[in-house]
């Protein structure tokens, strides 16, 4: 009989947790209870907050709609949340078990260990646990852990004595749970004393509970202070239980553990900045006879937005049209995106499609920085950036070199350099085309024997398919071909026996004098009295000399006695020639033009002393 006695009496300790609604004593005008439970924010703006809906007797009330609830950030509402209903088996517990040592605890202390090992069974296997003892003052007898062997061995060999210290064994148990990121929950096993020695009032406890999102589940019996854990429970989110019944264990292990599972999730967009600072989100549920609510602080969180290109890499060569097209991901969507080149702003997109297309002749070949820089409607902003190199559209080149001596039937081959494909390319000299060739391997027939011997410019221009142009521009030396000596001499024998030669002696003396003259003055320009004093460009107050037969002014200075600034200087732009009249200025590009005070010349000019020349942006005086 006494056997009987002593294992009811086990369940009837144990029973001490697991309550059934129809065998406890509730305070039965206990309003409807809202706990929020956590929020996540790691990927604001998109909030997730857990939360669980509990009748007056503690258990979660199911089947509730969105409609049902009124969401608010820092009192602003939030309009279209969704809310799911779920059974959260994957969120982790931290429940802090406080259990009475005190004098009164005398005759239950034993079964009351049985029951905290019991109800520890029950827990999950990620659910951590810590145990708290409390008499004159709360002890730490064991520290978060899921070994189970652990806390049974640490409940062994307690014993009851002494003053009861509840306030401070529960601001203990608050303490210990608030670095927790798992659901936090506090369990208190008493007959509900406070002898009056602890620092902390009721309130002060209920306080610091609220405040740090710990609900109190107290579990009291024998002549337990039936409204001070009731007003503990109420207060801070949890419920209690009176003198439960152990018949219906079973039972109230499954309530028990669906009022821990089972939450509300609610999902928004925020309407907040990603600042980083704390908010206040506040769930309220109106029901038939009252309303409550529950506030929980979080972080808006900055995010991290990353932006990629599929076709570009950095270092890469570039040309023609570009589009810009980031690949962008961001928390929230995107705002703006902001295109640098060397810190000077190309362009700012406010609307999709985020893509620029950019005509890469607008800068001067080389390599350039470009910034990318994106923002999106929450405040997170990041920049990507990338070295790309700009070259030409089309460049071509030939075999050919500047003042290269050529001379009878050539075969000139043409390479052309062009990502977008080649329309057509033209063969021109002395600015008048004489070939076309639109199939690659490109080349030119030429034959110079049917020119006349002397410089000549040549210029080799490619088209693409979307009509940008590349070209080479060289000045080749055609010579004296041997059968035309031959022909000289033919035309010579012949002017001879028809007297043409009698005549020009005639005038002999004249001519003679009039030419010694010329020579004269020919040679005197050939020893460099003649001079270009440049007012603007690449050398200001510099004084050129013009020596030998010509000089020649283009804006590559490698191939040119005289360089000259400005894109809109050509390669070989113009040059002077000595001749028997003076000096002439040929200009070379007829796309670029050359002005002689002020005004362009299309082919040559003679200059005269004091003439103003300006080719590109660079500007001379004529002195000679």
């Amino acid at each position: 009989m006494r056997k009987n006695s002593q294992f009811l009496s086990l369940f009837a300790i144990i029973g001490l947790i697991f309550a059934s609604p129809l065998s406890s004593v509730f305070a039965q005008d206990s309003p409807i209870n809202l706990q929020i439970i956590s929020v996540d924010s790691d990927s604001f703006p998109k909030v997730k907050t857990f939360f669980s809906v509990s009748d007056p007797q503690g258990f979660p009330v199911t089947g509730l709609e969105a409609i049902s609830f009124k969401l608010s950030e820092d009192n602003k509402l939030i309009d279209n949340p969704t809310i799911t209903q779920i059974s959260n088996t994957e969120m982790a517990l931290a429940v802090a078990i406080v259990l009475d040592t005190s004098g009164s605890m005398v005759k239950s202390l034993a079964t009351s260990i049985t029951a905290a090992k019991d109800f520890i069974g029950t827990l999950g296997p990620n659910d951590q646990v810590s145990l708290i003892t409390y008499s004159d003052k709360p002890t730490i007898i064991q520290g978060f852990t899921t070994d189970r062997s652990v806390l049974s061995t640490a409940l062994e060999g307690l014993k009851a004595a002494g003053n009861s210290a509840l306030h401070d064994a529960l601001i203990e148990a608050v303490a210990v749970l608030k670095p927790r990121t798992e659901r936090k929950v506090i369990v208190l096993i008493t007959d509900g004393y406070e002898s009056g020695i602890s620092s902390y009032s009721i309130d002060q406890v209920i306080d610091e509970a609220a405040r740090w999102s710990t609900p109190i589940y107290p579990i009291g019996f024998g002549g337990v202070n039936r409204n001070k854990v009731e007003k503990i429970a109420k207060l801070t989110g949890g419920f209690a239980q009176i003198n439960p019944d152990a018949d219906t264990l079973s039972v109230s292990l499954a309530k028990v553990l669906d009022n821990l599972r089972d939450q509300y999730v609610l999902e928004y967009t925020s309407a907040l900045a990603a600042d980083g600072k704390e908010h206040e989100l506040n769930i309220a549920y109106d029901y038939q006879g009252g309303s409550v609510n529950d506030s929980y602080r979080f972080i808006a969180k900055p995010g991290n937005i990353t932006i990629s290109f599929g076709d570009l890499v950095d270092g890469q060569e570039i040309s023609g049209t570009v589009r810009f097209s980031p690949n962008i991901l961001a928390p929230a969507p995107v705002r703006s995106l902001e295109i640098k080149m060397d810190q000077q702003t190309l362009t700012s997109i406010l609307t999709e499609p985020f893509e620029y297309i950019w005509d890469s002749i607008s800068v001067t070949p080389g390599l350039h920085t470009f910034d990318f820089i994106v923002t999106d409607k929450v405040g997170n902003t990041s920049t990507q950036t990338l070295n790309l190199e700009v070259v030409p559209p089309v460049r071509v080149e030939s075999n050919l070199v500047a003042n290269q001596n050529v001379t009878g039937k050539l075969t000139i081959p043409i390479e052309v350099i062009a990502s977008r494909g080649v329309a057509k390319v033209e063969f021109l000299v002395d600015g008048v085309k004489t070939a076309e060739d639109i199939d690659a391997p490109y080349k030119f027939e030429w034959d110079t024997s049917k020119i006349r011997p002397g410089y000549h410019d040549l210029r080799f221009i490619a088209t693409d398919l979307e009509q940008y142009t590349g070209e080479q521009q060289l000045r080749v030396n055609v010579e004296i071909q041997k059968n035309n000596n031959l022909l000289w001499i033919a035309l010579t024998t012949l002017l001879v026996a028809f007297g043409v030669i009698l005549p020009i002696a005639i005038r002999k003396n004249k001519t003679v004098k009039r030419s010694a003259l010329s020579s004269s003055d020919f040679q005197t320009r050939r020893e460099g009295t003649a001079k270009l004093v440049e007012k603007a460009g690449l050398t200001p107050n510099y004084i050129w000399t013009l020596m030998g037969n010509e000089t020649r002014l283009g804006r590559k200075r490698d191939e040119n006695d005289v360089p000259l600034k400005g894109l809109s200087a050509s390669r070989y732009h113009a040059v002077i020639m000595l001749t028997p009249e003076g000096y002439e200025l040929r200009n070379l590009n007829p796309g670029n033009p050359t002005f002689v005070n002020g005004i362009p010349i299309s082919d040559s000019a003679i200059l005269k002393n004091g003439d103003v020349i300006r080719a590109g942006e660079s500007e001379f005086w004529f002195e000679g």
